[in-house]
């Protein structure tokens, strides 16, 4: 599972195929003690290099807490074949759940959409 920065996220499976599987679902934890997680942010690669896809997920989750995360493959993936990973900002929150600061940013392991 990736992780960095007292996070962890990594989508469920590496190979999604279209008309069978409707999302891709990603595991999410937070591992410090205080509320903080992943802002999802899905990427394709496209000749060879990380394209950003323009939609996003921000999960503030508290000390401890593990959640599953889903994007919707027709509407986030444009019902595309292809290699994809998400770019991950780890985002810190106060008691309220207003974001404080990213604390930095890792990429997740690479998936499939067959």
């Amino acid at each position: 599972m990736a992780s960095k920065f007292g996070v962890s996220a990594n989508p469920k499976k590496a190979n999604y195929t279209l008309g069978k599987d409707k999302v891709v679902v990603v595991a999410v934890q937070n591992h410090n003690d205080y509320i903080c997680g992943p802002n999802l942010i899905p990427q394709r690669k496209v000749a060879g290099k990380w394209v950003t896809i323009k939609t996003n997920s921000p999960n503030p989750l508290n000390p401890a807490e593990k959640q599953y995360d889903e994007f919707d493959i027709k509407a986030s993936f444009g019902n595309k074949k292809g290699t994809y990973r998400f770019k991950v900002d780890v985002e810190r929150h106060d008691k309220n759940g207003n974001h404080v600061a990213t604390v930095g940013t890792f990429y997740t392991n690479e998936f499939y959409i067959k």
